[in-house]
């Protein structure tokens, strides 16, 4: 299949980055060495290779906006579209069954999706929606905000608050930093290390799980109908000095459990 290759040169600070590509795949790679954005842009059927020229791309002094063309008569064209920038560029991709995948270090993330599934390596904040799609993250410096149907949600370290949303599929965050709410109707939802702030979890038929850090001053609130609570905390001694966690667990037939969480230490408590 058909590729081409457009070079754009640096010359001023690029600081943020727009994609728009329906069908296909969208990759965005942060490179410390990037003197020139370069943007690849591959047909992946038959109609893609008609439309390839066509690519809208617009470029200001600080910000690039990428569109591949749309739906052609009863079939759209697919793309598979890589574009390499400056770490801390913010990105903002939209697309339809389009995955999604940004690699490196890169600011600000907002992600559209309808079916396709999401990957952010690493950024400073991220706003994820997507209708079936799963969204996965690896460190999200500050607030993640992400909500979609069916899809499962994963954030493996998170500096910031967090919120996520989801009617069955599976809610998992590694590390938090601090506030997190979690709501699925069908999904598990599981905290693997709560470090300090606010954790609100809510599940109708699925399971909710908070590992807390040692040495943490819990405040409990547990409600369900028909679920069982299970904690392996009752024997803990918290640290007078420690940080407070507040845990809010609810769930209709889900069951609950509180569990150490294995070699994290709590965050310190903040000042004043």
């Amino acid at each position: 299949m058909t590729v081409r290759t457009h070079r754009i040169p640096l010359s001023d600070v690029l600081r943020s980055l727009e994609v728009r590509n329906a069908v296909g795949s969208t990759t965005v790679d942060a490179d410390p060495a990037a003197e020139e954005v370069v943007v690849e842009v591959q047909a992946l059927n038959s109609t893609a290779e008609e439309l390839i020229d066509r690519l809208d791309l617009i470029v200001t002094r600080a910000h690039l906006r990428l569109a591949a063309p749309d739906r052609r008569l009863l079939r759209a064209p697919a793309f598979a579209l890589s574009v390499t920038v400056p770490p801390g560029t913010d990105v903002t991709v939209t697309g339809s069954s389009a995955t999604g995948t940004l690699r490196g270090r890169l600011g600000a993330a907002t992600l559209t999706s309808s079916s396709g599934d999401l990957d952010v390596e690493h950024c400073t904040s991220l706003q994820a929606r997507s209708a079936s799609g799963d969204v996965r993250a690896g460190r999200v410096d500050g607030p993640a905000d992400v909500g979609n149907a069916s899809g499962d949600v994963r954030i493996a370290d998170a500096g910031g608050p967090v919120q996520l949303r989801t009617a069955s599929g599976d809610l998992l965050v590694g590390t938090a930093a601090t506030d997190v709410t979690a709501r699925t109707a069908s999904g598990d939802v599981r905290i693997e290390t709560a470090t300090s702030g606010t954790v609100r979890l809510t599940t109708v038929s699925g399971d909710a799980t908070v590992g807390v850090a040692p040495g943490l001053r819990i405040w409990l609130d547990v409600q369900t109908v028909s679920g069982r609570l299970r904690s392996e905390l009752a024997e803990d001694a918290p640290d007078a000095g420690g940080a407070q966690l507040s845990v809010t667990l609810q769930s209709v037939s889900g069951d609950l459990r509180l569990r150490r969480a294995a070699g994290q230490p709590a965050a310190p408590p903040s000042a004043g």
